[in-house]
């Protein structure tokens, strides 16, 4: 089958070791990591070429903090991922990759590759070539859309081929040669169109391979017999109000509004309501799952302070901490973040519950919020007991539970909170706090 797995290297006793200078460029590595850097496009010595590595690096550095994170860097023959470790220091920072696995893919998925560059060559209308640093060698085109691009391309000839085009108001700040290695739209000078940049190998370096935007696009359409935000538009909606009604009901019973009750149909009505209540989270997670892998993800960001929402969130699961006897605790100073308040809640409420249910009774969970120049930290740790590498990495996965059974979690809440805080502009890091417990850290752009 296409895209099948053939070769998986389980994790090696020694961590994938590499260096980085003050400019981020990636000087030394263990051969995986050394692979990958060429995979995507860079060089040794060059700037690090995988876009996550680069963004936690360039944190780690700014913070002047050790960082670690769960990470997953992908090119088109595979992936490597791993815990990622990053300690700076005065000369650049040491990254350090623990538990690593790398997958490389069978033949098939070449053959995947190599069928999709041989469409787009032939539906593509120009060709740029590039020389092995990606600087314009050549244009080929005979439509007349692009005879403003050929001029160009003469007269930029020799230099960087990402100044052939305007990337301002992108709405990403992933830079554009690593998008357009999977594909990205454009806007060319002197056409009404829009169109399809891909970034390919050559014989001898690079070519671009330019399209009109819609042949593939409109024909992948026609095979998706399945509206786009089916469940967070469609089916979500139309069961809140159902559902809620269910909830509603069952408590009346539960709380015996309607008169006495025995305890044994209270208890029924009990189980009515968590179960309903499970039934309307799970369409709502579902939803926003859904919505992420679509990127329709809806955020509106606005100044918001953490200390209220952290403190909402309390309120909230107030009565859930007290169940197991668990004392929440807020610092730090008023710091406002730049964010969406209803899904910051959402992601406070998924982490200090998951603390609450997960970590021991009798026990406590501290919330810290804090600035650290442009970026405010808030910070989330518990006793329960600490996870392991391997396990850091797999909690944010989707439909992950750890391996726990018979909760009602759906193994949704940590990948849709993630998700969500690099939506706006953030990140989620998790870490051991101490001999004991765990420490989830979320970075937010200040406000």
């Amino acid at each position: 089958m296409a895209g099948a797995e053939t070769a998986i290297e389980e994790a090696a006793v020694e961590p994938i070791v590499a260096r980085s200078d003050v400019a981020d460029r990636l000087v030394s590595a263990d051969k995986p990591l050394a692979a990958m850097q060429v995979a995507c496009g860079g060089d040794i010595p060059g700037l690090i070429a995988a876009p996550d590595l680069l963004e936690l690096v360039r944190k780690a550095r700014s913070f002047e903090m050790r960082l670690g994170r769960p990470l997953a860097m992908r090119h088109s023959g595979g992936r490597l991922e791993g815990w990622a470790d990053v300690v700076p220091d005065a000369e650049g920072c040491t990254i350090r990759l623990s538990d690593w696995q790398e997958t490389l893919t069978e033949a098939e998925q070449a053959d995947g590759v190599e069928t999709r560059l041989a469409i787009e060559n032939l539906l593509a209308e120009g060709v740029v070539w590039l020389d092995s640093g990606q600087r314009v060698v050549a244009m080929e085109s005979q439509t007349a859309d692009l005879e403003t691009m050929l001029g160009r391309a003469r007269s930029e000839r020799g230099q960087h081929w990402t100044r052939l085009f305007d990337f301002a108001g992108g709405e990403t700040d992933t830079p554009p040669v690593w998008q357009a290695r999977g594909g990205m739209t454009v806007r060319v000078a002197g056409s009404e169109r829009d169109w399809h940049l891909l970034l390919t190998p050559a014989q001898s370096g690079f070519q671009l391979l330019l399209r009109p935007l819609g042949e593939i696009e409109a024909a992948n359409r026609r095979d998706d017999l399945l509206p786009q935000n089916l469940l967070s538009e469609m089916l979500g909606p139309a069961l809140v109000d159902p559902v809620s009604r269910i909830v509603q009901q069952g408590e009346a019973i539960r709380d015996r509004l309607a008169g006495p009750l025995p305890d044994e149909y209270r208890e029924y009505a009990s189980d009515i309501v968590s179960a309903g209540t499970h039934l309307r989270e799970l369409a709502e997670e579902l939803g926003d799952a859904e919505a992420i892998e679509l990127g329709t993800l809806e955020i509106q960001a606005e100044p918001v302070s953490l200390r209220d929402t952290a403190e909402a969130a309390w309120r909230l699961l107030q009565r859930r901490a007290e169940a197991r006897g668990v004392a929440i605790t807020l610092a730090g100073d008023e710091v406002t973040a730049r964010a969406d308040r209803r899904r910051l809640l959402q992601i406070f409420l998924n982490i200090v519950g998951n603390a609450i249910d997960y970590g021991p009774a009798q026990g406590q969970v501290e919330i810290h919020v804090a600035r650290d120049g442009g970026r405010t930290i808030t910070t989330i740790s518990d006793e329960g007991e600490p996870l392991s590498s391997e396990e850091r990495i797999r909690m944010f996965e989707q439909f992950e539970r750890l391996g726990r059974s018979g909760d009602t979690g759906s193994g949704l809440g940590l990948y849709i909170s993630l998700m969500t805080a690099r939506a706006m502009g953030g990140d989620i890091e998790a870490t051991v706090a101490g001999e004991r417990g765990n420490r989830f850290v979320i970075t937010l752009p200040g406000a």
